[in-house]
């Protein structure tokens, strides 16, 4: 062996150049290092496998494995296998090292049936891991999609309605309300009607409503979603006002109404005419924002009508004529 040699190895000179020759032979003197255990590139199990029921279907959750059991990195990652009740049913390919991952699995009839997953992963070179955790799960029946959902936008707010499902309506507890362009903000509600203020004029958005059954601490969705499109731009018109009176004086006549309950009311306009089914002319140009008018060119006879205005400039019908005293 060359380290036996050079260990025989005594100096044979005076000369400075050759001892130093000899001191750096002797440095390598001593016993070979013990050669370093071979990489074991098993996957790590997966720990955090978990089970939902989405409408007909279950959906399996999981965080793909980061490392192999010997601390390398799992960087050849191939495979997971879904096994239920101890067998194989579906394998996946990995997407990504370390990363969340799902996949959904049709619900195969009988309901009421206690479901067991576990997952195993393999890689490039076919080495498997060890099971993961077990996941359990007992699938129920659930109501299916909402019916006759409309979206109108008034009084500052988009408002939601629907009715309960045609398909089990009396499992429907509650619902979920979702936006496309929001999805991590959905409510959940115990009504059929919804109300959203968080919104931008002028845009277009999309909701989903699904019906939810509760089962003991946890919400299960129902079959599908409701879906509806609409613009946000206001074009409902106020009430028509009710309840005109008018209270003739010597200088004129006091006109007065019911007022009117929307949030985005901007006023009233007064109409006037001489005969019932005549030409109804505003009084003012401009919007009265309280529901009393006071007409100095008020002559008995005459027929007076009202109607209410929005902020958006949505006019009601006016109401029916009155003719003065």
């Amino acid at each position: 062996m060359i380290s036996d040699l050079r260990c025989r190895i005594r100096p044979i000179s005076n000369s400075p150049f050759l001892s130093l020759l000899f001191l750096l032979l002797l440095a390598g003197c001593g016993k070979e290092a013990p050669p370093l255990p071979p990489f074991i590139r098993i996957p790590e199990a997966i720990k955090d496998l978990a089970v939902s029921q989405q409408g007909r279907s279950l959906v399996l959750t999981w965080t793909n494995p980061a490392k192999n059991i010997d601390g390398s990195a799992a960087t050849n990652l191939a495979h997971v296998e879904i096994r239920s009740d101890d067998k194989p049913i579906t394998t996946v390919n990995v997407a990504t090292a370390g990363q969340p991952q799902s996949d959904s699995l049709p619900l195969d009839t009988p309901l009421d049936r206690r479901r067991t997953f576990t997952l195993v992963v393999d890689t490039t070179q076919g080495k498997r891991s060890q099971p993961s955790n077990v996941a359990a799960l007992t699938p129920v029946e659930v109501p299916g999609p909402v019916s006759q959902l409309r979206a109108v936008v008034d009084q500052r707010r988009i408002e939601l309605e629907w009715a309960k499902p045609v398909e089990h309506p009396e499992l429907a507890d509650a619902y979920i309300v979702s936006r496309t362009d929001m999805p991590a903000e959905s409510q959940t509600v115990s009504g059929t009607r919804y109300e959203d203020t968080q919104y931008d004029l002028g845009k277009v958005v999309t909701y989903r409503v699904t019906a939810v059954r509760r089962v003991a601490e946890t919400t299960v969705p129902g079959i599908g979603a409701g879906s509806v499109t609409v613009e946000v731009e206001d074009k409902t018109p106020p009430q028509v006002p009710s309840g005109l009176e008018i209270l003739q004086s010597d200088t004129g006549a006091y006109l007065t109404w019911n007022p009117n309950s929307e949030t985005d009311l901007a006023g009233y306009r007064v109409f006037r005419s001489d005969s019932a089914n005549g030409d109804f002319r505003p009084i003012s140009d401009r919007v009265i924002s309280t529901n009393a008018l006071f007409d100095a060119s008020y002559r008995p006879g005459q027929y007076y009508r009202v109607s209410a205005v929005d902020e958006f400039g949505n006019a009601s019908a006016m109401s029916g004529p009155l003719r003065a005293p």
